[in-house]
């Protein structure tokens, strides 16, 4: 479940708070962000498969993943120069990349979402670029492979309703 404003064992400090108000922020978010870009990886499938023209509704699915995704990028930024868990990685950073847990949060995390995060651009480009088709492919490949690196590095054991 994620952390309550303050969490627990804090002094409820204003950057505790706002720390925790980003965290709870990012969690909800992934729900929204794992919805949009799924949409749109079989929208754009089924697009390409049949050969047809973009839609506005198409664009817009399209324009609705591509801001959730940078969204979410843009509160795990936040988050990073926040979190206690990174903030502790620094520290020892040999140490933390023996942790597999302060390994995942200081580096691994945020390198694979970066990544995803690139690769939906590319695809917003890639879209305004080409003819449909070549649109619709380019969005199904790299909204595929951005979808396969997201759910390979989201911390399942903090997932808000799994844990």
């Amino acid at each position: 479940m994620p952390h309550k404003c303050p969490p627990t064992g804090t002094t409820g400090k204003p950057s505790e708070t706002m720390y925790s108000a980003i965290l709870n922020s990012h969690h909800y978010l992934a729900y929204a962000v794992l919805l949009l870009v799924i949409l749109f990886t079989f929208h754009s499938l089924r697009g390409w498969l049949s050969g047809r023209e973009s839609s506005a509704g198409d664009k817009k699915l399209g324009l609705a993943a591509f801001i959730a995704v940078h969204l979410q990028f843009t509160l795990g930024l936040v988050l990073y120069f926040l979190s206690p868990t990174v903030q502790q990685a620094f520290k020892d950073f040999g140490l933390a990349m023996k942790s597999s847990n302060l390994r995942l949060y200081a580096v691994e995390h945020p390198m694979v979402m970066l990544i995803a995060a690139v690769l939906v651009t590319v695809a917003r480009i890639k879209t305004k670029r080409n003819d449909a088709n070549a649109a619709h492919r380019a969005n199904f490949i790299l909204y595929a492979i951005a979808l396969l690196l997201i759910l390979s590095l989201i911390p399942w054991d903090k997932w808000p309703g799994l844990s």
